[in-house]
C-alpha cells in the first residue's frame, strides 16, 4: 500500500546511462576506483532507478576527494581562503575539514586554485541539483539517465582524476616554512629590495 509511481527512472533512462557508464569510469584510475566506495552505491543506486540517491552518492564521493586534496595543502591558508567570519576561528586542522559546509569546500578549493573556476561553476551546479533534485531534500524532480552520467563526468574530470600534486606539497612546505620562519628587520629590509 505504498505508492509505486514516480519513484524509479524508466528503463529507457537507465540504459542511456548505462551505455555512457564505462567511458567515464574507465578515466578513474584503478587504484582510485577500487576506493570509491561512494561510486559503487552511485551505480547501485543508478541501476535500480533511483536517480536522485545516485546523485547524492555521486556528491559525497566528490566532497570526499575534495577534502583529500586540500587536506594536502597549508589547512590554515585553506581555511583562510573558504570560511569567512567567526566560523573560522572555529577550525584547526585537517579534522576540521566535515565542518565546512559543501558550497563553501568547493569555493575554497577554487580559491586556493585546487579546482578551476569554470569545474567550480559546474560542481556549483552540481551541488544546486543535489540539494533541489535528489534525495537530499524532499521534491518532485525527474532526473534523466545523460544528466545523471554528465554530472559524474564533471565530478571525476574535475575532481576525482584530478591528480595530488608535487605543487601543491611544495606550496605546503613554503607556507609552513613562511609561518615557522622569524626574520629580522634588518632581513626584511634585504629581501624588499
Amino acid at each position: 500500500s505504498l505508492p509505486i509511481d514516480n519513484i524509479f527512472a524508466d528503463t529507457q533512462e537507465r540504459v542511456k546511462a548505462f551505455k555512457n557508464l564505462n567511458d567515464v569510469l574507465n578515466q578513474i584510475p584503478l587504484e582510485v576506483r577500487q576506493q570509491s566506495l561512494y561510486l559503487s552505491k552511485f551505480i547501485a543506486s543508478a541501476a535500480s532507478g533511483l536517480f536522485d540517491a545516485a546523485l547524492n552518492y555521486l556528491w559525497d564521493e566528490t566532497i570526499l576527494q575534495i577534502r583529500k586534496r586540500v587536506s594536502q595543502y597549508d589547512i590554515d591558508f585553506f581555511y583562510d581562503n573558504a570560511v569567512l567570519g567567526d566560523d573560522r576561528k572555529k577550525l584547526k586542522d585537517e579534522k576540521d575539514l566535515d565542518k565546512i559546509d559543501d558550497a563553501s569546500l568547493i569555493r575554497g578549493a577554487k580559491e586556493i586554485g585546487l579546482i578551476s573556476d569554470l569545474g567550480f561553476r559546474h560542481l556549483e551546479y552540481i551541488n544546486y541539483m543535489r540539494n533541489w533534485a535528489s534525495a537530499a531534500h524532499p521534491n518532485n524532480s525527474q532526473i534523466r539517465g545523460l544528466q545523471l552520467i554528465e554530472w559524474l563526468e564533471t565530478c571525476v574530470k574535475e575532481v576525482i582524476i584530478l591528480p595530488f600534486s608535487n605543487v601543491t606539497i611544495h606550496i605546503k612546505k613554503l607556507l609552513e616554512s613562511i609561518k615557522n620562519t622569524a626574520i629580522s628587520d634588518i632581513e626584511a629590509e634585504e629581501r624588499s629590495e
